[in-house]
């Protein structure tokens, strides 16, 4: 749980008794406290934590990180590699800070190898592919395709309404790859080499 937007209970929900470990990340632990909520652990240089929540914690639970080289959610997804976690799923990492959120997509693409990432909001879902990718999604879900990160070769979809049969995905070029839409309940992708943003709309789009 970041220090961004304050997810709504139904989307923690989602995840709260299911995963394996809760954490905040620095602030991201007040937003917690707030909903009544307490994580496992506290990681980052905490310099967000306040005196009164930081008490809630016993200190094993809080894992003071002061390189100020890395963000909060560097800490983080290095604290879950080294768990042996797979699987990481970052809540309350958008809000009003884009500087922010394109920090923790920069962070995120440094663990891709490592760690399986998706970023939710109440509105969308955000993956880090690097070859596979497949969903189960109602028919009509927007999902756009953004090669943030680099050119992406060869991409075969299926499942999607503009077919990518081999096509390649490059910053600032056509084809774009933005809004997508399944016309089968099983979606997949596969591309040869790059990272590529899937983003799934979680709500219809007016």
């Amino acid at each position: 749980m970041g220090n961004g937007e304050t997810p709504s209970q139904t989307l923690l929900a989602q995840f709260w008794d299911k995963v394996e470990l809760r954490i905040g990340a620095d602030g991201g632990a007040n937003r917690l406290l707030s909903l009544g909520l307490t994580p496992d652990f506290v990681i980052g240089d905490l310099d967000s934590l306040t005196e009164a929540n930081r008490k809630q914690f016993q200190a094993s639970q809080l894992h003071l990180v002061t390189d100020q080289e890395t963000n909060d959610v560097s800490k983080v997804l290095e604290f879950c590699h080294h768990q042996g976690i797979k699987g990481v799923h970052l809540l309350g990492m958008q809000g009003n800070r884009t500087d922010h959120f394109m920090a923790c997509l920069d962070s995120c693409f440094g663990f891709r190898n490592l760690l399986e990432i998706s970023i939710w909001s109440e509105a969308e879902r955000i993956d880090l592919s690097t070859g596979i990718w497949s969903a189960l999604l109602p028919i009509g879900t927007t999902v756009s395709l953004i090669p943030a990160f680099g050119p992406v070769t060869e991409i075969t979809s299926w499942g999607l309404g503009y077919a990518l049969a081999g096509r390649s995905l490059c910053p600032g070029q056509p084809p774009c790859g933005v809004s997508n839409l399944s016309v089968q309940p099983d979606v997949r992708i596969k591309f040869s080499e790059g990272t590529l943003l899937v983003v799934t709309q979680l709500k219809q789009i007016e």
